[in-house]
């Protein structure tokens, strides 16, 4: 969205032009003295002067590997200095560049001033799909109207051209610009003759848009150029049931995105984005989230339902992770209007009888603030896995059943937690968004969150080792998993601190008087079972929850210690192993962490004295502050 040709037309940064300079822009990051960048650096413009390099070919190789938008050689360097990174450059593909401002000034202000930039870009890009939304919806809305809304935003000149000639253009010389075009429609990408980059969109059989702009289109430019498409499609063709299904996809697409906003914390976007569709709609301080299971319904027969019962009143998508899932995000506006999330819970009680026939389930939060929808999202998802247990396959989070966070000593948890994750928060202004987004990471298979909340995998991934790294975990162990998630949601409940801080280990705290009361109530259902289905779980949690170890460490086949692991799950109302849909095929042999952090929890808060505890975590007391290739810079992308 934010290119280095955007910033090679900005003199304060003093940068030349040069290859590359449609690469995308999120970020800054400064290399200077002995640092050394971290494993992730994509779509970051790396910062750095002559003596800060080092070896340049390693440098610009990584770099490369990693899918930075460019290395900027700070300070104006001499020719004879930059020979050897122009050769690096042209043997990478790489962008390298220069700039005539000294690191002093790129450290002092410059760095931030490239992320500000790139936020305001992707605030742009929001609100430009809303106002595609408001003449999508315009009841004057016209095939000249879309027109001049392309033209005007992407700066571009903009022809509609049908069997019978031309049935919009803007400006009013367009078609004469892209006589050329005009007459190869059947070429998606051409250059006129005036140098414009010119892209053909078929709308229908008969009808295609031309979008002429001065430069390429970017990956922004091209998905509003692909709504308005579809909402063309729609103004050509009203009554047609293939322009209908044009307009129902953009409006999908829309709404999805708004979703995913909400998932990563965006509220203010996602507002922006649905404000030509549902004005109003998250405009709220706080909203709940319903996940509703379709079994063996048909989804899309479950969706019309769900969006006929509510309306316009909650934000209703298709998960993108789990193809039976619909989820419900209920702003809470109060009872006065009729808007609040009891309204939608109602009606999705209703709902789920007149679907009880084929098993449809739902799972439903309590009230989270706006900008925390994403731990909505993973309450309703613990309640739906529960539904799947009950009778009335209905499961809605309440205050008055207790947690496992909310029987945690506050004080010495909340000490604990920050002290450990004292790396993350205390990043500038952006700690809580990491944590909040990693998360999510946790919580799920790694594709299923990648998908949920709109960034691929890989990213997601790299999101965890990161954090991980930076307060001494392994990303690959489930108990340290378990652990990191646990201080999330510790400092999550407290987002302030209690005043008073005392020293804590998180021994002492899974060991406290109140965490035993709970751990013994919640194993309790598993006591009556003449198979010992404690002892299973035990060695199961003690074998890292690998059933083939956990087998021999017993003496028993692996098939018992899974038959056994199954049978917990349907006393402890808890999945286990049987865990969410496994849609994703690469992640199969993970499991989702919110029923094995409390089985864990618990069976480490009622082990005997004297007997083995579950190895949860070496005790971060010594871990430092800033752990070695764990810096600022290497953490600062995570909140994209």
């Amino acid at each position: 969205m934010f290119s280095l040709r955007d910033l090679s037309a900005i003199p304060e940064f003093g940068i030349g032009t040069g290859a590359g300079a449609e690469r995308e822009v999120h970020s800054a990051v400064i290399l200077s003295g002995s640092q050394w960048i971290g494993p992730s650096v994509e779509k970051a413009l790396v910062v750095s002067d002559i003596p800060s390099i080092g070896v340049v070919d390693r440098l610009v190789r990584t770099l490369a590997a990693g899918r930075a938008a460019g290395l900027v050689i700070a300070g104006a360097p001499h020719e004879a200095a930059l020979g050897e990174a122009r050769e690096a450059a042209a043997r990478y593909r790489f962008p390298v560049l220069t700039s005539t401002r000294p690191l002093s000034a790129w450290k002092s202000g410059l760095a931030q001033s490239v992320m500000d930039l790139s936020v305001a870009r992707t605030r742009r890009h929001a609100a430009r799909l809303g106002r595609l939304l408001e003449q999508l919806r315009a009841p004057s809305d016209t095939v000249g109207g879309i027109s001049g809304l392309l033209a005007d935003e992407l700066d571009a000149e903009v022809v509609v051209r049908g069997d019978n000639g031309i049935m919009a253009a803007c400006p009013a010389a367009a078609p004469l610009t892209l006589a050329s075009v005009i007459q190869r429609p059947d070429r998606p990408h051409q250059t006129t003759p005036t140098g414009l980059f010119a892209r053909t969109v078929p709308l229908s059989q008969h009808e295609v848009l031309i979008v002429a702009t001065k430069e390429p289109q970017g990956r922004a430019d091209a998905e509003v150029v692909d709504h308005a498409a579809a909402a063309l499609s729609y103004a050509l063709a009203p009554r047609s049931r293939d322009a209908g299904e044009h307009v129902a996809a953009a409006v999908r697409g829309i709404r999805l995105s708004a979703f995913q906003m909400l998932m990563t914390g965006h509220a203010v976007h996602a507002r922006r984005v649905m404000a030509g569709l549902a004005p109003g709609l998250l405009d709220s301080e706080s909203a709940r989230v319903f996940i509703v299971d379709c079994a063996r319904a048909d989804r899309d027969t479950v969706m019309a339902e769900v969006e006929r019962s509510l309306g316009d009143r909650a934000l209703a998508v298709r998960c993108p992770a789990y193809h039976e899932h619909v989820i419900v995000v209920a702003p809470e506006h109060g009872s006065h209007d009729g808007h609040g999330g009891h309204d939608a819970e109602r009606e999705l009680r209703r709902l789920r009888e007149t679907f009880s026939i084929a098993n449809v389930a739902v799972g439903g939060s309590l009230a989270h603030p706006i900008e925390g929808i994403g731990s909505a999202y993973g309450e309703a998802a613990d309640a739906l896995a529960r539904a799947s247990h009950h009778p009335e396959r209905t499961v809605i989070t309440s205050s008055r059943t207790p947690s496992l966070v909310d029987v945690l000593p506050a004080g010495p948890s909340y000490a604990w937690a920050s002290r450990f994750l004292h790396p993350i928060l205390s990043l500038p202004r952006q700690g809580a968004q990491i944590l909040e987004a990693t998360a999510m990471a946790l919580e799920f298979r790694t594709s299923a969150a990648a998908r949920i909340i709109g960034v691929h995998r890989n990213t997601v991934a790299r999101r965890v080792t990161q954090v991980c790294g930076a307060v001494g975990l392994d990303p690959e162990r489930t108990l340290d998993r378990i652990t990191l998630s646990l201080a999330i949601q510790i400092v999550t409940a407290h987002p302030s601190g209690p005043a008073d801080l005392p020293e804590a280990s998180l021994h002492d705290i899974l060991t406290h008087p109140r965490v035993r009361t709970w751990a013994d109530k919640a194993i309790r259902p598993l006591a009556d079972d003449r198979r010992d289905l404690v002892r299973t779980l035990r060695a199961w949690v003690d074998a890292e929850f690998n059933a083939g170890a956990a087998a021999a460490e017993l003496g028993v086949a692996t098939k018992t210690v899974r038959s056994h692991i199954r049978a917990a799950e349907a006393l402890l109302e808890r999945d286990l192993i049987t865990g969410m849909p496994q849609d994703v095929a690469e992640d199969a042999d993970e499991q989702r962490l919110s029923g094995l952090r409390p089985l864990t929890v618990a069976l480490y808060a009622t082990t005997s004295p004297g007997a083995r505890l579950p190895a949860l975590l070496r005790d971060p007391t010594g871990f430092p502050a800033d752990p070695p290739g764990t810096g600022l810079a290497e953490l600062t992308e995570l909140r994209h």
